[in-house]
């Protein structure tokens, strides 16, 4: 797959390789019981076997009464970095101690916010490694440009790019037990690999390294690890 993103960059997915060039992560109703309604049809039978009693007949399963459960109200964005506990979910990934966070309303995407969290060693360099933490609701990061930015960025964005990127869409039974779905996005040379989680109610949760070598099972325990901090 070849992606080749508009500019000005900052997106995921499709817009992995501003990450490359940047050096950041841009990126009721009521029940009716019928037993109240219960007749003796017997009645006007000849037969004279008793009728089932109300307790004989068939009830519905505890499922059934109790409705399935409301997927959506499940997750929340967090208020903040500390809220979402990001530095303990990213722990000894971070590259460095330093932090940039970033909370805000995404531009152009009705009722769509963003929280994004960026470990860096604070120096600012281009090519320096980060590793980006992000929740993002209302709105799919791994299809929609300019949805993840970095805070102190801006300037990296302005480039044309043509990289070669592997995609993987998958499960695994600890996604599968969130609701959720995976999708890894890497540059053939590795330098940068994020990985989606989406989850119930239109929250996702991306992690993004660059500039290091972290391989996907660490991402993935990254993101399901940040998931079970939001739910509930």
């Amino acid at each position: 797959m070849r992606l080749i993103p508009s500019s000005p960059l900052s997106c995921l997915g499709t817009a992995v390789v501003a990450v490359v060039i940047g050096g950041f992560a841009l990126v009721g109703c009521d029940v009716v019981d019928l037993d109240e309604f219960d007749t003796d049809f017997s009645l006007f039978s000849g037969d004279e076997e008793a009728s089932p009693s109300p307790g004989a007949s068939a009830s519905p399963s505890p499922g059934e009464e109790e409705g399935e459960p409301e997927d959506t109200a499940e997750y929340a964005l967090p208020e903040s970095c500390a809220e979402a506990g990001a530095a303990e979910v990213v722990g000894d990934l971070a590259p460095g101690t330093v932090l940039a966070e970033d909370r805000r309303e995404v531009d152009g995407f009705a009722d769509a916010e963003q929280l994004t969290c960026s470990f860096s060693e604070g120096t600012g360099a281009p090519g320096a490694p980060t590793f980006t933490l992000v929740f993002t609701l209302n709105v799919d990061p791994s299809l929609s440009p300019d949805v993840v930015a970095v805070p102190g960025a801006e300037e990296e964005m302005n480039w044309e790019v043509d990289i070669d990127v592997d995609v993987d869409t998958y499960h695994t039974d600890e996604a599968d037990s969130l609701g959720g779905d995976l999708e890894y996005v890497g540059t053939v040379d590795g330098s940068t690999r994020h990985l989606y989680l989406s989850l119930p109610g239109e929250l996702y949760v991306t992690a993004i390294a660059y500039g290091e070598d972290v391989p996907r099972e660490e991402l993935e325990r990254v993101v399901l690890l940040a998931a079970e901090r939001v739910r509930g």
